[in-house]
Protein backbone atom coordinates (compact mmCIF):
# COMPACT_ATOMS: atom_id res chain seq x y z
CA UNK A 1 0.00 0.00 0.00
CA UNK A 2 1.69 3.37 -1.20
CA UNK A 3 3.90 1.98 -3.09
CA UNK A 4 2.41 3.48 -6.27
CA UNK A 5 1.67 6.64 -4.89
CA UNK A 6 3.92 8.85 -6.97
CA UNK A 7 2.34 7.17 -10.42
CA UNK A 8 -1.20 7.34 -9.21
CA UNK A 9 -0.68 11.29 -8.33
CA UNK A 10 0.33 11.68 -11.65
CA UNK A 11 -2.30 9.53 -13.07
CA UNK A 12 -4.41 12.43 -11.38
CA UNK A 13 -2.50 15.33 -12.71
CA UNK A 14 -2.32 14.05 -16.18
CA UNK A 15 -6.14 13.46 -16.68
CA UNK A 16 -7.64 15.58 -19.28
CA UNK A 17 -11.17 15.52 -20.58
CA UNK A 18 -11.50 13.95 -24.25
CA UNK A 19 -14.36 14.62 -26.23
CA UNK A 20 -12.91 13.05 -29.40
CA UNK A 21 -12.44 9.21 -29.62
CA UNK A 22 -11.71 6.45 -32.22
CA UNK A 23 -13.99 5.00 -32.74
CA UNK A 24 -12.71 1.70 -32.19
CA UNK A 25 -14.06 -1.36 -29.82
CA UNK A 26 -13.04 -1.74 -26.59
CA UNK A 27 -11.98 -5.10 -25.07
CA UNK A 28 -14.53 -6.98 -22.27
CA UNK A 29 -11.13 -7.11 -20.28
CA UNK A 30 -10.79 -3.54 -20.14
CA UNK A 31 -14.28 -2.69 -19.51
CA UNK A 32 -14.70 -4.77 -16.65
CA UNK A 33 -11.43 -3.55 -15.12
CA UNK A 34 -13.15 -0.19 -15.45
CA UNK A 35 -16.13 -0.65 -13.95
CA UNK A 36 -14.73 -3.09 -11.31
CA UNK A 37 -13.11 0.12 -10.18
CA UNK A 38 -16.26 1.66 -10.09
CA UNK A 39 -17.91 -0.11 -8.07
CA UNK A 40 -14.94 0.19 -5.31
CA UNK A 41 -15.99 3.89 -4.64
CA UNK A 42 -16.69 4.73 -1.14
CA UNK A 43 -20.76 4.33 -0.95
CA UNK A 44 -22.85 6.24 1.53
CA UNK A 45 -24.67 3.78 4.19
CA UNK A 46 -23.02 0.88 2.67
CA UNK A 47 -25.94 1.35 0.05
CA UNK A 48 -24.32 1.25 -3.43
CA UNK A 49 -27.01 2.99 -4.23
CA UNK A 50 -25.88 2.95 -7.86
CA UNK A 51 -26.65 1.52 -11.39
CA UNK A 52 -24.66 1.72 -14.22
CA UNK A 53 -26.15 1.62 -18.25
CA UNK A 54 -23.27 0.38 -20.35
CA UNK A 55 -24.19 1.40 -23.88
CA UNK A 56 -22.42 -0.02 -26.29
CA UNK A 57 -25.49 -0.89 -29.60
CA UNK A 58 -24.55 1.34 -32.01
CA UNK A 59 -28.58 2.44 -32.73
CA UNK A 60 -28.44 3.39 -28.81
CA UNK A 61 -25.21 5.18 -29.12
CA UNK A 62 -26.45 7.33 -31.94
CA UNK A 63 -29.69 7.84 -29.88
CA UNK A 64 -27.60 9.00 -26.82
CA UNK A 65 -25.68 10.65 -29.01
CA UNK A 66 -28.22 12.80 -30.09
CA UNK A 67 -29.73 13.40 -26.38
CA UNK A 68 -25.83 15.01 -25.39
CA UNK A 69 -26.36 17.20 -28.75
CA UNK A 70 -29.83 18.78 -27.41
CA UNK A 71 -28.73 18.71 -23.97
CA UNK A 72 -25.88 20.68 -24.53
CA UNK A 73 -27.57 23.44 -26.97
CA UNK A 74 -29.77 23.84 -23.94
CA UNK A 75 -26.71 24.76 -21.57
CA UNK A 76 -25.16 26.60 -24.31
CA UNK A 77 -27.94 28.62 -25.36
CA UNK A 78 -30.51 29.27 -22.29
CA UNK A 79 -28.76 28.36 -18.91
CA UNK A 80 -25.73 29.87 -19.51
CA UNK A 81 -25.12 33.57 -17.86
CA UNK A 82 -23.43 34.68 -21.44
CA UNK A 83 -25.13 32.23 -23.71
CA UNK A 84 -23.31 31.58 -26.81
CA UNK A 85 -24.39 33.87 -30.05
CA UNK A 86 -26.51 32.21 -32.96
CA UNK A 87 -22.86 32.31 -34.75
CA UNK A 88 -21.08 29.80 -32.32
CA UNK A 89 -24.06 27.92 -31.47
CA UNK A 90 -23.63 26.79 -35.51
CA UNK A 91 -20.18 25.85 -34.85
CA UNK A 92 -21.13 23.82 -31.62
CA UNK A 93 -24.26 22.52 -34.35
CA UNK A 94 -21.04 21.34 -37.08
CA UNK A 95 -19.11 19.45 -34.21
CA UNK A 96 -21.54 17.49 -33.62
CA UNK A 97 -22.32 16.47 -37.17
CA UNK A 98 -18.43 15.78 -36.83
CA UNK A 99 -18.77 13.28 -34.03
CA UNK A 100 -17.74 15.31 -30.77
CA UNK A 101 -18.68 12.87 -27.82
CA UNK A 102 -19.29 10.64 -30.10
CA UNK A 103 -17.49 7.67 -28.36
CA UNK A 104 -17.64 3.49 -28.98
CA UNK A 105 -19.13 3.02 -25.28
CA UNK A 106 -21.06 5.42 -22.88
CA UNK A 107 -21.28 4.20 -19.26
CA UNK A 108 -24.56 5.71 -17.51
CA UNK A 109 -24.62 6.06 -13.59
CA UNK A 110 -27.81 6.28 -12.02
CA UNK A 111 -28.59 6.94 -8.65
CA UNK A 112 -30.95 3.56 -7.79
CA UNK A 113 -33.74 3.93 -5.42
CA UNK A 114 -34.90 0.44 -5.63
CA UNK A 115 -32.18 0.51 -2.65
CA UNK A 116 -32.88 2.63 0.03
CA UNK A 117 -31.13 3.28 3.58
CA UNK A 118 -32.68 5.66 5.26
CA UNK A 119 -36.10 6.71 6.24
CA UNK A 120 -38.18 9.15 4.29
CA UNK A 121 -38.18 11.64 7.18
CA UNK A 122 -34.45 11.92 5.86
CA UNK A 123 -35.20 11.13 1.92
CA UNK A 124 -32.88 14.68 0.70
CA UNK A 125 -30.23 13.20 2.64
CA UNK A 126 -30.52 9.79 0.94
CA UNK A 127 -30.67 11.68 -2.72
CA UNK A 128 -27.24 13.72 -1.88
CA UNK A 129 -25.47 11.31 -0.59
CA UNK A 130 -26.44 8.71 -3.26
CA UNK A 131 -25.52 11.41 -5.96
CA UNK A 132 -21.96 11.64 -4.32
CA UNK A 133 -21.87 7.78 -4.42
CA UNK A 134 -22.49 7.82 -8.14
CA UNK A 135 -20.40 10.69 -8.84
CA UNK A 136 -17.41 8.47 -6.62
CA UNK A 137 -17.59 5.49 -9.05
CA UNK A 138 -17.91 7.22 -12.12
CA UNK A 139 -14.62 9.10 -10.70
CA UNK A 140 -13.12 5.76 -10.44
CA UNK A 141 -13.63 4.78 -13.57
CA UNK A 142 -12.53 7.88 -15.35
CA UNK A 143 -8.86 7.08 -13.54
CA UNK A 144 -9.14 3.49 -14.21
CA UNK A 145 -10.17 4.58 -17.72
CA UNK A 146 -7.11 6.76 -17.99
CA UNK A 147 -4.59 4.44 -16.90
CA UNK A 148 -5.34 1.78 -19.23
CA UNK A 149 -4.92 4.47 -21.84
CA UNK A 150 -8.81 5.64 -22.61
CA UNK A 151 -10.54 8.76 -22.23
CA UNK A 152 -13.63 9.81 -20.93
CA UNK A 153 -15.27 13.20 -20.51
CA UNK A 154 -18.40 13.79 -18.07
CA UNK A 155 -21.69 14.12 -19.50
CA UNK A 156 -24.31 16.45 -17.62
CA UNK A 157 -26.61 17.48 -20.03
CA UNK A 158 -28.69 14.79 -20.67
CA UNK A 159 -29.99 15.19 -17.32
CA UNK A 160 -32.15 17.93 -18.58
CA UNK A 161 -33.92 15.66 -21.06
CA UNK A 162 -34.13 12.93 -18.25
CA UNK A 163 -37.62 11.54 -18.24
CA UNK A 164 -37.76 11.41 -22.20
CA UNK A 165 -34.19 9.79 -22.21
CA UNK A 166 -35.06 7.37 -19.81
CA UNK A 167 -38.20 6.13 -21.81
CA UNK A 168 -36.20 6.14 -25.30
CA UNK A 169 -33.60 3.81 -23.50
CA UNK A 170 -35.69 1.78 -21.38
CA UNK A 171 -33.69 2.90 -18.14
CA UNK A 172 -34.80 0.93 -15.31
CA UNK A 173 -37.71 2.67 -12.77
CA UNK A 174 -36.55 4.82 -9.79
CA UNK A 175 -33.29 5.28 -11.06
CA UNK A 176 -32.62 9.18 -11.45
CA UNK A 177 -29.41 10.00 -13.62
CA UNK A 178 -26.24 11.59 -12.02
CA UNK A 179 -23.73 11.78 -15.24
CA UNK A 180 -22.31 9.33 -17.32
CA UNK A 181 -19.54 8.84 -18.92
CA UNK A 182 -18.33 8.72 -22.87
CA UNK A 183 -15.41 6.21 -23.20
CA UNK A 184 -12.87 5.49 -25.91
CA UNK A 185 -9.82 5.56 -27.64
CA UNK A 186 -9.09 9.61 -27.46
CA UNK A 187 -8.48 11.18 -31.01
CA UNK A 188 -6.85 14.24 -30.00
CA UNK A 189 -4.46 15.60 -27.32
CA UNK A 190 -5.95 18.49 -25.44
CA UNK A 191 -3.40 20.67 -23.62
CA UNK A 192 -4.23 20.13 -19.59
CA UNK A 193 -6.36 23.28 -18.30
CA UNK A 194 -5.53 25.54 -16.09
CA UNK A 195 -6.79 25.23 -12.47
CA UNK A 196 -7.29 28.00 -9.81
CA UNK A 197 -4.43 28.49 -7.74
CA UNK A 198 -4.87 26.66 -4.75
CA UNK A 199 -4.73 29.39 -2.14
CA UNK A 200 -8.10 30.94 -3.83
CA UNK A 201 -9.90 27.59 -3.37
CA UNK A 202 -8.66 26.08 -0.07
CA UNK A 203 -8.72 27.75 3.59
CA UNK A 204 -6.66 26.39 6.75
CA UNK A 205 -7.68 26.55 10.59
Amino acid sequence: MGANSHDLIELIRSRRSIRWFKQENIPEEDLTRILEAGIRAPTASGGEQWMFAVIKDESKRKVFHDFIRRGQMIYLSRMLKNPLKEEELRKWETMFDKGIYLAPIYIIGMLNFNRRTLTDEYLLYEYLWGVESVSLALENMMLSAWSLGYGTVWLAVPKLLEEELKSALNLPPNTSYVGALALGRPNEQPQLRPRQPLESSVIFF
